[in-house]
């Protein structure tokens, strides 16, 4: 399994935009066949500050969801709504 953590930081004239705009990235990915979980978080000290945890049944699965349709199109968008590039980290399960 394949988990990532998008670390997102959202301008704050753009917030509500950006949260508009999400929904259809997340219920896109949540419908993805090799997605476990997709879901948005917004930190509670810092406004406009959000993390995107996602679990993927593997590699191959991340690569999909990476050239979709849906997923480009949020990525051309969010270059206006970030305050910052996505701090973006891949962890791998460890089988035990």
């Amino acid at each position: 399994m394949i988990v990532i953590h998008a670390h997102i930081f959202v301008k704050e004239a753009s917030r509500n935009e950006f949260l508009r705009d999400v929904v259809s990235l997340v219920e896109n990915s949540q419908a993805e066949e090799g997605n476990i979980s997709y879901q948005l978080y917004e930190d509670t000290t810092k406004p406009n500050k959000f993390v995107m945890l996602e679990e993927w049944k593997d590699a191959e699965a991340v690569t999909f969801h990476f050239n979709t349709p849906h997923f480009k199109e949020f990525g051309k968008m969010a270059k206006e709504y970030f305050q910052e590039p996505a701090q973006v980290v891949k962890y791998e399960a460890v089988k035990q």
